[in-house]
């Protein structure tokens, strides 16, 4: 949650004024200051807010989950 309320963490459907192109990943892209750059994924379909750890793409490659400060 703290990287998710940071005040830089920004949620993105548009890039200057119209619909996020497919190349800054529409529909939706997450940018994350605090986190590492695989962190910031793009072309999110759907989001969890969970209190468990569900793991994830990098994750299974042998990542850090954190990733970040």
């Amino acid at each position: 949650m703290p990287t998710a309320l940071h005040p830089q963490t920004l949620l993105t459907l548009s890039y200057d004024g119209q619909p996020l192109p497919p190349k800054y990943g529409f529909p939706m892209k997450l940018r994350m200051p605090t986190k590492l750059g695989y962190k910031n994924p793009k072309h999110i379909q759907v989001i969890f807010v969970t209190n468990t750890y569900p793991g994830g793409y990098w994750e299974d490659q042998g990542y850090n989950w954190f990733g970040g400060s």
